[in-house]
């Protein structure tokens, strides 16, 4: 037996619909499916392509409270535009990336505190 891959990384919230708002608006992640609807949502899936997924379902069902979601992160284009979206809506974020020579790397939480960790690749090495 071995993993063939990662069927997706999923984070708890209380508020699952406003958490789509905050995905969806500030970072640009792409809804594949919000059950029942992307206003009522309890359940929200969204397509990183690649057969890559970012899940959001509600506290009780991944059974662990709102706010301890702390593994994912993005690799984006523009990390400095990131922070900026991210800046006016999430309850914390980083004051500027970290700069490692090859990438930038910058955190914040989600509006309920999950953190999220940004990625920018700029050299030649992979992180």
């Amino acid at each position: 037996m071995r993993v063939k891959s990662m069927a997706f990384v999923a984070y708890p919230g209380k508020d699952v619909a406003k958490l789509l708002a905050f995905y969806r608006d500030a970072l640009g992640l792409r809804v594949d499916r919000a059950h029942p609807s992307e206003a009522d949502a309890q359940f929200v899936e969204f397509d990183l392509g690649n057969d890559q997924w970012f899940t959001l379902m509600p506290e009780d069902f991944a059974g662990r409270p709102a706010g301890s979601g702390a593994g994912v992160v993005f690799e984006i284009d523009d990390i400095d535009a990131a922070l900026a979206s991210v800046r006016a809506v999430a309850k914390s974020a980083d004051e500027a990336p970290t700069d490692y020579g090859h990438c930038r790397m910058a955190s914040f939480q989600d509006p309920e505190g999950n953190k999220v960790q940004l990625h920018q690749h700029t050299g030649s090495a992979h992180t």
